[in-house]
């Protein structure tokens, strides 16, 4: 066994990044090796680095002391000299401080938390923590004996992987025979074409800057931020690797972190091995898997949904829920069903390379693909970390690693061959899966990567027969069955007996229910609170342990919205909470917010439906959780309804609505728990859709949303008898895209008439498509559906007196916002405001102890205050409002509202300062003079305000292009058309415009076309670009720019914006001219160089 003993390896440092001297120290680093190969070059780099940064390492506590006592000795100087060194000090003292939380971040490894509030307490201790967590003290090896020396614990580390590792016999034939070509030849040219230098560098720009680094310490962070100095540099090599088709033996090295699964690991299977990929690696590899994805959808089977795009996890939770009810309910007749919920261990690290490839050959990927793909997953070797110390290398010969981009979507497709096995069977009849009603599609599995549920009926014979595939599979991909963690369970019309012989049978165990697949509870009884009381459960665990208690304010606003809202929001996606659970979590995280100590004790100075607003209300903007968890579920019901050929919509239509839509299905017989909740939020799509007319015949008249009125898109009017079972195409006119008034006239009230008639058709608009009215692109989003809602319940009426972004607007510390936001809602602790809460506590200022404590006399009028504002400059600011105003309240808002940022800035940062000052006073009995409160105040405004600047805008950042007022002529042999659109409501048109012109700027052409009905402006916009584009084409032009003032338009053509949008068709139509004219360019202009078009 070979040790490397313990080192602390080269780890780059996220905090080098804000040093004035780094740039210069890469540059020498990276250009010294330019004749060497690049792996070689990045060595040279992190050497020196390393000896660069020894003596900037952990020096911040030490800097930071000096630059205050350096401060404290110039402050107040009058002495230009000085006081320009105050102001380095000062710059110098943000920096650290800096520094330091971004040292701690890159560490703690907490993602969600932004640095620029100062938490570096906060990921001090997750950092600590996390060290503490990865020391193990004590392992039991092979013969089951305990060992707690290093040396010990690292050699059965080493014969673990070794033994994980080492490739076994198998035989593929017989799952290979079953497999079929699905990659065609334009796919492969695809896969295999040169790589590009945008590729790569869009692959680096996918990882986030702060994952942890392989072998050669660099993260994604520093590549990112030297792209231009190394990206070309890179890009040649990478390219120079795939072409010849090897890797440098340094590149694909590997170390493996050991993350332990519980508080006490005993053994290595209570450790989760996470391997970290140098970056460099990870950059083509990430490119190949970009690539690989676009192809995933044809190879993978649907009952697969696992990283294919388009497809979730929730669909596949909502089949399985829907199976497993349906085998519950199954009480009579003769044939019994069984699901079969298997554990595959070790998925990913016992995958057969032989058998990978073979799979890869018969799915029809080129020679070219299939090596690199072995080159990336077979030129690996392993280091294992153990308490620091390096343990290997070991050479693998089978796995797929956990940290590669490439390893899921290469699983997926190891995972057809089980598919493939049991598709075979059902074809045959040897199996059956479960139809949950008539017309509804067999289900014989479900998979979500190595999660795997099997379905067949109850016999001795299929039983048998699916141990028998499952056995074929083991020995051909390499993976292993845990019978012992699998589950079985069995439709209640089988008996007893007969239960517990097959499930002795297949070597698992026999549960009366299916517990959790893919984390959600698959079977929903009468005692809901029991069943979601885990969600609670995982809520109150977090708030109560040392992260929360380490957190600013402004971190624990940030904890709520990231981390806590999200613990529920999981299962609120399938399953509607039950409200005493919703209510539970608010109040536990109002606590959390409000409270402070070891239990979050304190009072909750307002209720959580009062802060579950946006910010721009009034609000904090947390979420108010049962809006929400309907909003989540209601993006089930769009996604049955607007993508009906998934297995799951098909499943579902079948279960609930053979004849009708999702809008008009009655919740039916006995039905399953995640369909009661689809069924409940559905008035939330019925609100908010709308269909696009194409050919009408898949929209009925009554039973559909398709009108275009603000007041609501559904036929609401008592109409004539029979208007309910015709659909829109009947109110067409024969073999004419146009209304038939007369029809129309003859079934509908006059006002609906009008409605309809109002309605734009489009010859181009073939397809009937449903929109979300409230999306430009057309698509339901939570966020969207959450709003309108808000907007639905008038609670947002009560909230929109006043606005409040102005607030949050200023230049202060989010700290410091947080307690204006306080001060003006009333939830300020004052004594006068704590014994209106009956809280025993003198009124008295504990300041001066002279006026009773309330908002105005801390934060205005104890001379402290006073003396304050003066030394921070903001006497005339603040005396002139209270003069004019007589509330804390409104003197805050004026200044915040009237006065530029900075200003408002320093005030928020100077109340915050006078109100810590006063906590001091009464929890520590320190107090500082009024003077130097204020001095101390701008200090702190003017380091926050310097690291802003500094620090926080992204290196490389383009200055916004002015844009063009004037019309500009176009380059010499190319025309310019400009075109726009006109609307007339009261005439009940719209009109399409254009302007060609040509190079000199001469008038070549126009044109103006009517259109009837009451079209949207972006419809319009699309439309006359469209017709000016005919004109042009028709006219034999070939290089042409078009010119519109609809960003929208120009942002759907570039698929920034788009999809199944109103204007969707119309978007199609424009890039179909455009790609049998490759010279004709779209370009956005402001209104005022289009106003020939007008």
């Amino acid at each position: 066994m070979t040790r490397n003993g313990k080192t602390y390896s080269f780890r780059f440092e996220n905090t080098w990044l804000k040093e004035d001297d780094v740039e210069e120290v890469v540059a020498e680093g990276w250009g010294r090796g330019k004749t060497v190969e690049i792996t070689s070059r990045t060595a040279m780099c992190a050497d020196k680095l390393k000896v660069w940064g020894r003596r900037k390492r952990m020096r911040f506590k030490k800097e930071v002391i000096e630059c205050s006592e350096q401060m404290e000795r110039l402050r107040g100087s009058h002495d230009l000299i000085e006081s320009e060194r105050y102001k380095e000090a000062q710059e110098k003292h943000a920096r650290l401080l800096v520094q330091e939380e971004t040292y701690w971040k890159q560490r703690a490894k907490m993602h969600w938390l932004k640095e620029g509030d100062l938490n570096t307490k906060f990921f001090h201790m997750s950092a600590t923590v996390r060290q503490r967590a990865k020391k193990i003290d004590k392992l039991v090896n092979e013969g089951n004996i305990e060992v707690k020396t290093q040396s010990e614990i690292c050699e059965v580390a080493r014969n673990y992987f070794d033994h994980l590792f080492r490739a076994n016999a198998t035989t593929h034939e017989q799952v290979l025979a079953l497999i079929t070509p699905k990659v065609t030849r334009e796919d492969n040219e695809r896969l295999v074409a040169p790589i590009t230098r945008e590729e790569l560098k869009e692959a680096l720009f996918q990882m986030h800057p702060d994952k942890a680094p392989g072998p050669d310490g660099f993260n994604p962070a520093f590549y990112q931020h030297f792209w231009d100095l190394c990206g070309n540099d890179i890009y040649e090599a990478a390219k120079e690797w795939l072409d010849r088709g090897y890797f440098p033996s340094s590149l694909n090295e590997t170390n493996i972190c050991l993350i332990p699964k519980c508080e006490n690991p005993v053994s290595m299977k209570d450790m989760r091995p996470i391997s970290l990929c140098n970056v460099l690696y990870k950059m083509v590899s990430k490119l190949l898997a970009n690539r690989l994805k676009e192809c995933l959808e044809k190879c993978v089977s649907e009952e697969q949904s696992a990283f294919v795009e388009g497809r979730s996890i929730l669909d596949n939770a909502l089949i399985a829920i829907e199976v497993i009810h349906a085998i519950k309910r199954r009480t009579k007749g003769w044939k019994g069903e069984l699901a079969l919920k298997i554990d595959i261990s070790k998925a990913y690290d016992k995958v057969d390379w032989g058998f990978m490839r073979g799979m890869l050959e018969r799915l029809g990927f080129a020679n070219k693909w299939i090596h690199w793909m072995m080159l990336c997953v077979s030129s690996v070797n392993y280091s294992v970390l153990v308490n620091f110390e390096k343990v290997g290398p070991i050479y693998p010969g089978r796995g797929l690693r956990q940290g590669d981009p490439l390893s899921p979507y290469l699983f997926l497709l190891v995972t057809e061959g089980l598919t493939a096995l049991i598709k075979n069977s059902v074809a045959r009849g040897d199996l059956h899966g479960v139809k949950i009603c008539r017309g509804a599609p067999a289900v014989s599995h479900l998979l979500f990567a190595d999660d795997c549920f099997l379905f067949c009926r109850s016999s001795l014979d299929e039983t048998l027969h699916l141990m028998q595939i499952l056995k074929i599979y083991e020995q051909a991909s390499g993976q292993e069955i845990n019978l012992t963690k699998s589950e079985v369970f069995f439709s209640r019309n089988l008996s007893i007996s007969a239960q517990e012989d097959l499930s002795k049978i297949m070597g698992v165990r026999h549960v009366l229910g299916t517990g959790r697949y893919l984390g959600l509870p698959s079977m929903i009884g009468r005692k809901k609170r029991d069943v979601f009381g885990y969600v609670k459960d995982r809520i109150w665990k977090r708030i109560n342990s040392w992260r929360g208690r380490a957190l600013s304010r402004a971190g624990k606003e940030i904890m709520i919205k990231s981390v806590l809202q999200a613990i529920p929001s999981y299962v609120m996606s399938v399953y509607l909470l039950p409200e005493t659970t919703i209510n539970e979590i608010e109040r536990m995280m109002n606590s959390f917010w409000w409270g402070g100590g070891a239990n979050n004790q304190g009072i909750r100075w307002l209720a959580w439906d009062r802060m579950a607003f946006p910010k721009a209300l009034g609000g904090l903007g947390f979420k108010d959780l049962h809006t929400f968890n309907l909003a989540m579920i209601a993006k089930q019901g769009w996604n049955i309804m607007t993508k009906p050929h998934t297995l799951v919509a098909r499943i579902y239509k079948a279960r609930y609505f053979p004849n009708s839509s999702l809008f008009n299905a009655n919740l039916g017989h006995n039905p399953s728990y995640a369909w009661r909740s689809i069924w409940k939020a559905r008035h939330i799509l019925m609100n908010g859709c709308r269909w696009i007319i194409g050919k009408g015949t898949n929209i009925n008249v009554m039973g559909d949303p398709w009108l275009r009125e603000k007041e609501g898109a559904w036929i609401q009017s008592p109409q004539v008898q029979g208007a309910h079972k015709i659909n829109v195409n009947d109110l067409l006119l024969p073999n004419e895209k146009k209304w038939d008034k007369e029809k129309i006239e003859s079934l509908f009230s006059s006002d609906v008439v009008s409605n309809i008639l109002d309605i734009p058709l489009f010859d181009m608009v073939e397809e009937d498509k449903l929109i979300w009215n409230d999306s430009l692109h057309g698509q339901y989003s939570v966020k969207s559906g959450y709003n309108m809602m808000l907007n639905n319940t008038g609670r947002v009426e009560e909230m929109t007196q006043e606005n409040w972004q102005y607030l949050w607007k200023i230049h202060a510390p989010p700290k410091a916002k947080h307690l204006l936001w306080r001060i003006c809602k009333g939830c300020l602790p004052t004594r006068t405001r704590l014994q209106e809460r009956r809280v025993t506590c003198p009124l008295l200022c504990p300041l001066c102890e002279q006026s009773n404590e309330d908002d105005w006399h801390i934060l205005f009028n104890c001379n402290d205050s006073l003396q304050a504002r003066q030394a921070a400059g903001l006497e005339q600011v603040i005396a002139a409002r209270m003069q004019q105003y007589h509330t804390t309240q409104d003197v805050i808002k004026s200044i915040c509202h009237d006065m530029d940022r900075d200003t408002a800035g320093l005030f928020a940062v100077l109340l915050w300062v006078l109100w810590n000052n006063r906590n001091d006073k009464v929890w520590n009995g320190s107090t500082e003079a009024g003077r130097s409160l204020g001095l101390k105040a701008r200090q702190l405004w003017c380091e926050w305000y310097s690291v802003q600047t500094q620090w926080q805008q992204r290196p490389g950042a383009e200055q916004q292009q002015q844009q063009v007022l004037t019309w500009q002529k176009p380059p010499t042999g190319w025309y310019k058309c400009n075109a726009d659109a006109g609307f007339y409501n009261e005439l009940n048109k719209s009109s399409a415009g254009w302007c060609l012109r040509d190079h000199t700027g001469s008038f070549v052409k126009a044109g103006t076309i009517w259109n009837e009905g009451k079209c949207s402006i972006i419809e319009g916009e699309a439309l006359a670009l469209l017709e000016a584009m005919k004109a042009v084409k028709d006219r034999g032009i070939t290089h042409a720019i078009f010119e519109t003032d609809s960003k929208n338009v120009v942002d759907a053509i570039h698929n920034l914006r788009g999809g199944t949008s109103e204007f969707s068709s119309l978007i199609c139509d424009i890039k179909n001219v455009m790609m049998f004219n490759p010279n004709f360019v779209v370009k956005f202009i402001k209104r005022q160089a289009n106003m020939v078009a007008h």
